[in-house]
């Protein structure tokens, strides 16, 4: 099987750090591209030309990552998405939640490099409100993943440190030094360590 993953993918990150957790790096092939730059093999898996994409030994191709990381927890016995019951909910919930904090620092990032004469400052001041209350919201719940080892509180640890790379100047833990005690945790790990984005600007 092979993963399409782009080093600063949030989305494609979390399933990198799956296969690490579940020690199934020998059984997925990691294939960096650069979407932007439109490459073929891509395109073929995914036809939106986004990462991550999953080529899977037979089947259709997997797009999305909370549908791709779904399909990874099923290859061995070592389950980070529970199966059913109020717990399975909790932990999709949690990974929504993430996945929207990442979709947010995407969208203030985009506008962000555009032009300082053509940015659209309701957009900007959106997505800053809405990182913001994400963040009030993580903060007041963390009760229920900041000790957990799972696919929720994985999904938020690289949310969290998705807005350090794109949205360093918010200065998140001075408000939220939980979090980013969690976050820290996390960051001992080979899964977090090992999938760190490059440094960018």
């Amino acid at each position: 099987m092979q993963l399409f993953y782009s080093p600063t993918s949030p989305y494609a990150r979390k399933c990198r750090a799956l296969i690490i957790e579940k020690s199934l790096e020998s059984k997925i092939e990691l294939v960096e591209v650069s979407p932007l730059d439109d490459p073929a093999a891509l395109h073929a898996a995914n036809p939106l030309g986004k990462v991550p994409a999953l080529i899977r030994k037979s089947g259709p191709a997997l797009i999305n990552s909370p549908l791709i990381c779904e399909f990874i927890d099923t290859l061995n016995d070592d389950r980070w998405i529970p199966a059913n019951g109020e717990s399975r909910i909790l932990v999709l919930r949690q990974q929504a939640v993430a996945d929207g904090l990442m979709d947010l620092t995407i969208g203030r990032r985009i506008e962000m490099n555009r032009p300082a004469n053509r940015r659209y400052k309701l957009w900007t001041e959106r997505w800053e409100r809405g990182i913001v209350r994400t963040l009030e919201q993580l903060d007041r719940e963390r009760g229920q993943f900041e000790r957990s080892v799972d696919h929720g509180a994985l999904s938020i640890a690289v949310a969290l440190s998705y807005l350090d790379l794109r949205y360093a100047e918010l200065d998140w833990r001075a408000a939220h030094p939980e979090l980013g005690a969690f976050l820290e945790r996390w960051e001992q790990r080979d899964s977090i360590r090992l999938t760190a984005p490059p440094t960018v600007t």
